[in-house]
């Protein structure tokens, strides 16, 4: 029965980072356009060749400089390139890229997805037991 709370606490959490996503999206209402500055090479050898895509932009007569929080190997990205960020206005250092949001959720769903699933099997399998 442990393992069922454990699992469905793992669901709850995948909904809240999902739910998370969401305010973050509806905070960053202001579109920009930014330049990637730099790819910092993470350094995680079970994830591969990924790299945080560190950002720069003007908003309001300021320059802002921003390194992403998500590391991808799917997001191909080149230093100087041109991509469309959301910023929040009350906080312009907070940004969404929405080239990132469909490799964090689909990660999200899949975490969230074999946790019920597992927890369903050990539900099942309690309640035959």
């Amino acid at each position: 029965m442990a393992a069922v709370i454990i699992m469905g606490a793992f669901v709850a959490i995948g909904v809240m980072c999902l739910l998370g996503m969401i305010v973050k999206r509806l905070k960053c209402s202001e579109e920009v356009e930014a330049t990637v500055e730099k790819l910092i090479p993470n350094n995680d050898p079970e994830a591969g060749r990924t790299y945080y895509p560190v950002f720069s932009y003007r908003y309001e007569g300021e320059d802002y400089s921003v390194k992403s929080n998500f590391s991808s190997w799917f997001i191909k990205l080149s230093e100087g390139q041109q991509v469309t960020l959301f910023i929040d206005p009350h906080k312009p250092e907070s940004i969404w890229f929405p080239k990132e949001t469909i490799h964090k959720v689909i990660t999200i769903v899949c975490f969230s997805a074999s946790s019920a699933l597992i927890m369903a099997i050990f539900y099942l399998s309690y309640k035959k037991g």
